[in-house]
Order: structure tokens, then sequence, then C-alpha cells
């Protein structure tokens, strides 16, 4: 039996089966996070790129300090690479003598400089699991740069705790025992599923599912993207679509927290626009969400980038939904941070600086590391 939340506030929005609530900033779910971390009884499980040994990050390692204490099964699976600054935390002590497990995944050494075939794959996923009740899961990462930015994370309950619970069993069973396993997705019988890309079986589950939806849209696309940086195949997609009369929006920050990737973005910008596809700059903050709406039928949000690192290298995890206020509602919030943003038209293009095109253009050459 499913655990009633204390604060029915708390629940969200209810599908048949299961309960659902949008969190539309870092902050908010932050909160929300930390306060059901607090409540947990049994396990919290937490897969995460970022985690930075900041003051937010201190805050959460000393709550699964307390929690490990309380003999809650705490168990964290890190990117090295994103969370680089917690493998060196003091806390680190305190947590694995309470009994809490952490796991770096990846490592990088000093000779990866000569051997960058070896960066990838990365976990780029922000999963929490608690009591394998409750999951929270879309772009929120720990870092308190990020305080002010405007992402989405989505909070769950229902059937498709399953498949996150078995995905959870396949990458610990891997950390503990080194063993070799296969991870099936399955898709639930209701409006909403889980669905990951584990890049060491080439499976590409994501991918296939954003170009498979995008193949069969009739009416509207809506897409939002820290980064914008595809392979040929999902740009001829975009343009195939337009030519048949879908309209397509695309929408990424003004500026992002990697440079590079904001001039190589540039790069796409005459393609896109010669396709008819109209593309938005988000000015308010960094918008980080990873999200896709596709006409008024269905919906994505996780931490799959629309850029070839995501597609094809990350291990990454997304919640899939046909459910239709939950997918109204991601229109909305589209509609909504339009607000804040400025179309990019060809004037648009002309102003932006020669040697920044220049640069996005050769950059293409060195897409794949830029993450």
């Amino acid at each position: 039996m499913a655990r009633q939340d204390q604060n029915p506030g708390n629940k969200g929005k209810m599908s048949k089966k299961y309960t659902w609530k949008f969190f539309l900033s870092t902050q908010d779910a932050w909160d929300a996070m930390y306060k059901e971390c607090e409540e947990a009884k049994i396990s919290i499980e937490l897969e995460q790129y970022i985690f930075e040994a900041d003051s937010l990050g201190n805050k959460f390692m000393e709550l699964f300090i307390k929690k490990a204490r309380e003999k809650v099964k705490v168990i964290l699976i890190c990117d090295k690479y994103g969370s680089l600054s917690l493998n060196s935390s003091p806390l680190l002590k305190d947590f694995k003598d309470a009994g809490g497990f952490i796991h770096f995944y990846h490592p990088l050494r000093f000779w990866h400089i000569v051997t960058p075939w070896w960066w990838f794959p990365r976990i780029h996923t922000k999963t929490l699991l608690i009591d394998s009740e409750v999951i929270y899961t879309g772009g929120v990462c720990i870092a308190e740069r990020m305080r002010h930015w405007r992402d989405t994370q989505i909070r769950f309950t229902g059937p498709i705790i399953s498949d996150v619970r078995e995905a959870f069993d396949a990458v610990e069973k891997k950390y503990f025992f080194r063993k070799f396993f296969t991870y099936r997705n399955h898709k639930n019988s209701g409006n909403f599923y889980y669905l990951h890309n584990w890049s060491s079986f080439a499976a590409y589950k994501i991918y296939k599912e954003l170009v498979n939806r995008i193949r069969h849209a009739r009416k509207y696309i809506y897409i939002t993207s820290l980064f914008f940086v595809p392979n040929r195949r999902f740009l001829s997609l975009l343009k195939k679509a337009c030519a048949r009369g879908v309209e397509i929006r695309l929408m990424v920050p003004e500026h992002s927290d990697l440079l590079p990737a904001d001039w190589v973005y540039t790069s796409y910008i005459p393609k896109l626009l010669s396709s008819g596809v109209k593309i938005y700059h988000y000015r308010k903050s960094v918008i980080h969400c990873k999200t896709m709406v596709i006409d008024d039928e269905w919906a994505t949000v996780g931490s799959t980038n629309m850029d070839i690192i995501s597609f094809f290298y990350n291990r990454e995890a997304n919640v899939i939904t046909t459910d239709k206020e939950a997918v109204m509602e991601l229109k909305q919030h589209f509609s909504n941070d339009l607000k804040n943003c400025i179309e990019i038209d060809w004037n648009a293009w002309g102003n932006i600086p020669l040697w920044k095109k220049t640069i996005g253009y050769i950059g293409r050459l060195f897409k794949i590391f830029l993450r």
C-alpha cells in the first residue's frame, strides 16, 4: 500500500492510480525533496549528476547522515565529474560511518586528457526514490548556484514506481557486485511511464521515443532544453515536420552555464529558421528544463537535453505521459515561459558577432565533449 502524505497539499494532481505534481523552480523542488527525505522510514536512494559540496549540498548530506544513523538505507549514486566537489567533502566519512553508501560513477584520470573517448558515459539522471513509494525526477540538481534557475521537477506516486525501483536495483547491483546485467524498461499500462537510457547497452530508448513522436506529430511540437546540439537525423525530422505543417517552437536559455555549447548552438540557427522552426531565448534566468509537448496528446519531462550526448552517451531518465491533464499543464508552462523570452529571427541572427558564428561552426567538430 502506498504511503499517504501527511500534508494533503503535497499530493498534487491525481490520474487514476497516479498522483503527480510539478515543481517549476529549483528552490521549490529542493524544499519538497528535503521534507520528504526527513520523513523517510525505510530508504532514500538518489541518482544525481551534480551534487556539490556547498551550503545546499552540505544541508542534504547532514540530513542523509542523520537518516542513516536512524537505520534508514541511504544510497547515493553520483557522477564523478558532475559531483567532483562532493568527493572531497569531509562529510563523506561521517556519512559512511553512519552506514550510508555512496558511489562515484566513472572517475576521470589525468590520462583521459589524451583519451577523450573515455569521458563518457556520464550519469546525468536526477532521480530521488523515497521508501520505494515516492519519486522525484526531472532536471533539478543539488547545487546552490542553481537556486534561481527555472527548472521542472515532477513528484510521483503510483505504479510507475515499479519501473523506477527496477532501474535503481539494476544500477545498484552493477555497482555493488560488478555483474553484467540487462535492464529492460517496462511501459506501465497507465498514462505514465519511466524511460531511461543506459548507454552500455546502446539502447537509446529516450531518443527513439522522441524520434517516433516527432515523426507522427500533426499540429505542434514545443521543446525546451538547456542545450540544443542535435544530430542530423533529429534536425531532418524537425524540418520534415515543419514541411507538413507542424508548428515547432524551440526554447533555450539566452545564456546557459556552458559558453561553448551556446556558441555551437548558434550554428544551427540558420538551419532551424530556414526549416520554419520558431526559436525563443529565455532571458529571466537560466532555463534548465528538458521538456517536450506534442499535439495535446503526449509530453515528457526529465534529464534529457536535445543534444547528442544525452541522446547516445549519458545515462538519462524521463517520465513520458499521455495523461491529458499533465500534457496540458506542461503546455501551459511553455506558454508562460514564452513571456520571458525574445524570439530569434533572421535579424537577430545577423546581429550575432562573426567570431561567435565561426567558433560555433568549428565547435561542431567537438560537440561530443560539450557537457
